[in-house]
């Protein structure tokens, strides 16, 4: 078993060890503890609902997702009183009420609460074992839908619940990559290279192949597939005829090398086929990136044409709650708008790119 900073059950751990006070209130009971929906229904309720939905806790690193209960074992190993820990829901429940602490007439429902990277899958509407998709964000997550059977990988894919729905549970593969925009908000903060994101797709596209140049964005270690926590970010290759282009066009193709990666094993360890990728997130507008993932990957991208996703998954859960949609069949029929690219590069260039960039994962490993 892998530890990772990722999730927020080792943080507890420093947190109490740094901090015994908050650990001895909490053990007292004149304190909780939840993810930032906790928080937000508590305040919402005004005290009244102190609750999370089973995709947060599925990411904390404390809940058995297989039994969908806390976990003794692991609250245990990080000192969490279980007692502080969050009711557990589905997102389409009912998490309470709120009149926004007077400012609404009257009081309305608390419904569709839900994890940001489930939220886009359940938004891109990926109901269906075999379906897939990628925010593009600050970071990266990849979701698998791998239906109701859980199932687990040695290979650096999490396993974790995508959304539980009158009480069936589905469940997904996800990878996570920790630099994909903010690979490109380094190259404007620190190196200067650019004024605002939207140079990068001129900048790359200025150039007829990548020179030979690989940016591997391990600013805080590498993530799925390999999980290498301690290793550092680099560019390698770069030539006297480098110049900044390079450099800018090294750091969008990283990002579809390390969606590549993933997608890849996620394929294998999972044994379905995919048709497609859906896309969602802030970069989807950057088509020198999208066209590259459709390359590499040999699929087609879907890019939705609502770049932010998630909100969009919670109201729709939250219509479910409250039976203005009675299913997800209905919800599959709603209208979605999507760009798509097709793969049209040479398979050989397109290996050739891949190959350097594994030669470059390896340098940095």
């Amino acid at each position: 078993m892998k530890i990772d900073t990722y999730f927020p059950a080792s943080k507890l751990k420093w947190l109490f060890d740094s901090h015994p006070e908050i650990h001895a209130r909490l053990c007292a009971g004149t304190a909780l503890l939840g993810t930032i929906d906790t928080y937000l229904v508590y305040r919402l309720t005004r005290g009244k609902v102190h609750a999370t939905d089973y995709t947060n806790a599925s990411r904390t690193l404390l809940y058995d997702i297989g039994q969908l209960r806390w976990d003794e074992e692991l609250c245990r190993l990080f000192k969490v009183p279980m007692a502080s820990l969050p009711a557990v829901l589905e997102s389409s429940a009912l998490f309470g009420e709120s009149d926004l602490d007077g400012l609404l007439e009257r009081s309305i429902p608390i419904c569709g609460v839900m994890g940001d990277s489930q939220a886009a899958l359940f938004a891109e509407r990926c109901y269906q074992p075999g379906s897939a998709k990628v925010t593009f964000g600050t970071g990266s997550s990849i979701l698998l839908n791998i239906g109701d059977q859980l199932r687990f990988s040695n290979q650096g894919i999490v396993s974790t619940i995508a959304w539980v729905h009158k009480g069936k549970t589905t469940y997904a593969f996800e990878g996570i990559i920790n630099f994909a925009g903010a690979t490109i908000a380094w190259l404007k903060d620190q190196l200067k290279l650019i004024d605002n994101a939207q140079e990068t797709e001129m900048l790359a596209t200025a150039l007829s192949d990548n020179g030979g140049v690989y940016l591997v964005p391990a600013f805080v270690g590498l993530s799925a597939p390999y999980w290498a926590p301690n290793s550092k970010a680099a560019i390698l290759g770069l030539s006297p005829h480098s110049d900044k282009r390079h450099v800018v066009r090294a750091a969008l193709e990283s990002i579809a090398y390390q969606v590549k990666e993933v997608l890849d094993l996620m394929v294998a360890v999972a044994r379905v086929p995919l048709q497609f990728v859906c896309a969602d997130g802030g970069m989807v507008s950057n088509k020198f990136l999208m066209k590259f993932v459709a390359d590499l990957t040999r699929l087609d991208v879907r890019a939705s044409t609502l770049p932010e996703l998630s909100a969009l998954g919670a109201v729709l859960c939250g219509a479910l709650g409250t039976s203005q949609y009675s299913s997800l069949e209905e919800l599959e029929k709603l209208p979605h708008g999507f760009a798509e690219y097709h793969p049209c590069q040479d398979q050989h260039a397109v290996e050739a790119n891949y190959g350097g960039w594994k030669k470059a994962v390896q340098r940095v490993l």
